[in-house]
């Protein structure tokens, strides 16, 4: 099998060429995907469509990028019009769906058949025995950023297109940790969590999950090209202090988020988990689970007694606000009192620390926490 591959490789940089244009050097998102003997298929608008990127030249070229729901490497060799891709790296398929499942594996496979490649200004055709793949320019050459630098949390400043929801009606805030991203935040009319990685130069984010809030009119259109944007592979670009995320439909900007600060106070220590002793001056009421809080990197998290609970925060004038509002999961607790944590928050209760004891207050209730 190995003797034929290379005689394959061989014959296929063997063949005459008239030097097309390279398609390295530029990031590309699968538009259609043909195998042989049928029809043009377009990826469903809830799938994240499949990218690559080639590096470097002639029989040396490094191939990145994705299927959709994992990452992708390989080699490559490219003379003339003839490409041949060899050694192709997929990672696991435990994130995928049903569907995003069976777009890579066709992705994959005439991935694996392609001979030749036709290009024509943003349009690559990859092409062999097994069918074709149509890909879109994405994005050109990108300043390579290290993973490390992006640590942290980075917020929206500028919506997606020219017909983007308009400014203040959506809000998103990604957190890097390394290869590692999370997206949390506002799309209009709903708040919505997300979860993904680093793959390559791009941010490729698993289920985006929202609440179902009705969005009417020109906002549900907005919100939904927003969310279409997260559901596809996202090309990381840096701009001077700026953080360009580049998709088929338009592009977010992101700025650094500014570093929660309590004027004349002391920060919550990131590394403690605060659980709830004392409300209003009385011994805190027995739950399920313990009532805590964490404050880390932006990101208020914890246990509101029955679930978890989390949501993008800031500190403004000693006042805790939330960005988005709290997300949590959905688990009934049956005869357990409502301490109405979502309602109190949604107060933009003052805070203070007081060595290891943290402080909340609103106009009608006090919350006192102890660090542990």
């Amino acid at each position: 099998m190995s003797a034929l591959l290379n005689s394959l490789t061989l014959a296929a940089l063997a063949a005459p060429s008239s030097a097309p244009a390279s398609p390295a050097g530029v990031t590309w998102t699968l538009g259609t995907i043909q195998p042989a003997g049928r029809g043009a298929i377009t990826p469903g608008a809830a799938l994240a469509r499949p990218t690559l990127r080639l590096d470097g030249s002639g029989a040396a070229l490094k191939l990145t990028g994705n299927t959709g729901c994992s990452p992708l490497s390989a080699q490559a060799a490219l003379k003339g019009s003839a490409l041949v891709v060899r050694g192709v790296q997929a990672g696991g398929s435990e994130r995928c769906t049903d569907a995003a499942l069976s777009l890579r594996e066709d992705y994959l496979r005439l991935l694996n058949a392609t001979t030749r490649y036709d290009l024509s200004g943003d349009t690559l055709i990859l092409s062999g025995g097994a069918g074709r793949l149509t890909f879109t320019r994405t994005g050109g050459a990108m300043t390579q950023t290290p993973t490390d630098s992006l640590d942290g949390t980075w917020q929206m400043r500028v919506t997606p297109g020219p017909a983007g929801p308009e400014r203040g009606q959506a809000a998103l805030r990604f957190t890097f940790n390394g290869s590692k991203v999370t997206v949390a935040g506002l799309t209009g009319c709903n708040t919505v969590t997300a979860s993904g990685a680093l793959v390559g130069p791009q941010v490729v984010l698993g289920p985006v999950m929202s609440t179902r809030r009705m969005c009417p009119g020109t906002a549900g259109v907005a919100e939904n090209r927003l969310l279409g944007l997260l559901r596809a592979p996202l090309t990381i670009e840096r701009q001077g202090a700026a953080l360009v995320l580049r998709g088929q439909s338009g592009q977010l900007t992101l700025t650094r988020a500014p570093v929660p600060a309590t004027p004349g106070s002391v920060l919550p220590d990131p590394a403690a988990t605060y659980t709830l002793t004392r409300l209003n001056g009385q011994p805190a009421p027995q739950t399920l689970r313990p009532v805590t809080l964490t404050f880390k990197d932006g990101r208020l998290g914890g246990s509101d007694g029955c679930n978890s609970v989390g949501g993008a925060y800031v500190i403004r004038a000693g006042r805790v606000e939330l960005d988005g509002g709290l997300m949590g999961t959905k688990m009934a607790c049956a005869d357990q009192p409502d301490l109405g944590f979502q309602s109190f928050f949604e107060q933009r209760p003052t805070l203070s620390v007081q060595g290891s004891t943290l402080i909340l207050k609103t106009a009608e209730d006090t919350w006192e926490f102890q660090a542990r």
